[in-house]
């Protein structure tokens, strides 16, 4: 319910004339600090999340709905999966690589190998890897900015 109320508040404001008067360079710096840790956009940012470039940007709805409620429609590539190793350990990320020897899993900050005969449990969790209430952490301001960046059709310089 609060979710559905933010994402039309969100997009009541942020209207075409609102977008028009944006940053988008400042909306870079915002990606890059705090979207480009996990997601691509223009070929920068980090691969850990889906490449954003080839998304539905210019879709207002399909933006908010991602950014405000992250878990309400993840793709199998990107589930994240929980592994309880057999010394107790938990390693919660993506799956990058698999083989009948080992398991490659992408965690927020690094990349771990764990030997197949080491994986006590594996489960694939229905929880986003991304993590909610991003956007009330921001200004006004810099949420128009970020969208407009998100939603644009190239790629603009880094403010200095």
């Amino acid at each position: 319910k609060d979710r559905v109320r933010l994402i039309a508040e969100y997009k009541r404001r942020l209207t075409p004339d609102a977008l028009s008067s944006s940053d988008r360079s400042h909306g870079r710096t915002l990606f890059a600090k705090t979207c480009g840790t996990c997601h691509r956009l223009f070929d920068a940012g980090a691969a850990i999340g889906p490449d954003l470039t080839g998304a539905q940007r210019t879709n207002i709805d399909y933006l908010l709905l991602n950014l405000i409620d992250p878990g309400s429609s993840i793709s199998k590539d990107f589930q994240m999966q929980i592994i309880e190793t057999t010394d107790g350990r938990i390693v919660t990320g993506l799956i990058v690589a698999e083989n009948d020897n080992a398991v490659t899993i992408q965690t927020p900050t690094e990349k771990i190998i764990i030997p197949s005969h080491e994986i006590e449990q594996r489960v694939a969790s229905d929880i986003s890897m991304m993590p909610e209430g991003m956007l009330p952490r921001l200004t006004y301001d810099e949420v128009r900015d970020l969208i407009a960046y998100l939603s644009g059709p190239e790629q603009v310089p880094l403010k200095p």
